[in-house]
């Protein structure tokens, strides 16, 4: 069984051990040494990277045997060998932020708002808390987080101990493991005890920063998303930069952004219904102008004309009342649609032509008698659409 360098201290970095074992396999090369400061991911933290001997170390895995396995590309020691192991710091580091700060998170989820930690996640940048609750007010989740900076910026120390499963009985601790022998305990000065086999930080300050980003419903419980250390930094210099961006071209201070995006959304509003009013006016003056000027067809006016960039409802609307004023048979093209509006008392119905364009065209759709709707033509059918569909017009209205 490797021995584990890393339960006792996390800033091991850099190690010595021998080869115990070595396997070949699809992924590369197993190794096994009979000690490694490498953490197997376990426990939803994520494994460490480095290198051993030189050759890097791109994922670590524990096995049935209680072994840790470094698995790499290409291995040409045996075993006996001494090799040197190398963890790549920045990602261990961020790691034991992510998981300190988890557990003085959770902590403080229980202290605020009495939800216990059903699961956690600790990715690569953005890390989650599953939550015994299925609710929980975002003021309520912002104290939460309050509270877990506060203790972060006490600089509380973070001590490793082990007890035993009588002994547990006598400390907060938030979840006794269901085994026995001796438990590894991560203490977060007197406000944190967890029963836990990461990596963690010496002191809260070390964590730098806790900060909530996102919440979502699953299973009847809550998820938290949330950044810890140099990832909720990155994250607020991001934010940051962006909004300074949009309150320089809104010319307002950020504390009046949320005043300054609502005007702009009102007035967004008003010039979208005004838009709309005038594409609806503009859109009758034209298609009354191709009434007028359209070929017949055993006396019945076919209109058949493409538009771009235009709302359908619009031209729906104002295909459907100009149908009602004018003997006419009308299709009206918008990209990969046809809008098709017929006029009472012609017998050929905008259903009856929208099954045959669908036949003989493409696309999906249907209707009534008076209007009917074709979406998603082939594009490949696209160009020659205004002169089949004259085709199929003069074809069915002879018919009928």
């Amino acid at each position: 069984m490797t021995e584990r360098l890393y339960l006792n201290n996390s800033w091991i970095i850099e190690f010595r051990a021998k080869v115990t074992e070595i396997s070949k396999t699809d992924e590369g090369f197993n190794v096994i040494l009979n000690s490694s400061a490498f953490y197997p991911e376990s426990g939803g933290q994520l494994h460490d990277i480095g290198t051993l001997n030189g050759k890097k170390v791109k994922r670590v895995l524990d096995n049935e045997k209680g072994d840790i396995v470094h698995i790499v590309d290409n291995w040409d020691g045996v075993i006996g060998d001494e090799v040197i192991g190398i963890i790549d710091k920045a990602r261990r580091l961020d790691n034991m932020r992510k998981h300190t700060g988890q557990h003085i998170l959770s902590r403080a989820l229980i202290e605020i708002v009495d939800a216990e930690t059903v699961s956690s996640r600790l990715g690569e940048i953005e890390s989650t808390i599953e939550l015994s609750k299925g609710n929980i007010e975002s003021d309520i989740l912002q104290k939460a987080e309050d509270l877990a900076n506060d203790i972060i910026l006490q600089n509380i120390p973070v001590k490793i101990d082990y007890y035993g499963r009588e002994e547990l009985a006598t400390l907060p601790i938030r979840k006794i493991p269901d085994r026995e022998g001796k438990f590894r305990i991560v203490q977060v000065g007197d406000f944190d005890y967890t029963a836990c086999g990461g990596t963690h930080c010496e002191r809260s300050g070390e964590v730098g920063l806790v900060k909530i980003v996102g919440q979502e419903k699953l299973r009847g419980h809550l998820r938290i998303i949330f950044l810890a250390g140099r990832q909720a930094l990155n994250d607020y210099i991001e934010k940051h930069n962006e909004i300074t961006k949009i309150t320089a071209k809104l010319t307002c201070h950020f504390r009046d952004l949320g005043r300054s995006v609502e005007k702009l959304a009102e007035q967004n509003s008003l010039q979208r219904r005004e838009i709309s009013f005038l594409q609806g006016r503009m859109s009758s003056f034209e298609i009354r102008e191709l009434i007028v000027s359209a070929p017949e067809v055993c006396g019945i006016k076919a209109v058949i004309a493409r538009y771009n960039n235009q709302d359908m409802k619009i031209l729906k609307d104002t295909a459907m009342k100009l149908a009602e004023q004018f003997s006419v048979i009308m299709a009206l093209l918008v990209d990969d649609k046809v809008a098709i509006a017929v006029s009472p008392g012609i017998k050929l119905s905008a259903s009856d032509l929208a099954k045959i364009i669908i036949q003989k065209i493409g696309g999906k759709g249907g209707g009534g008698q008076s209007f009917a709707q074709v979406g998603g033509i082939p594009s490949e059918n696209s160009g020659d659409l205004i002169v089949s569909l004259s085709e199929i017009i003069a074809h069915e209205a002879n018919l009928k």
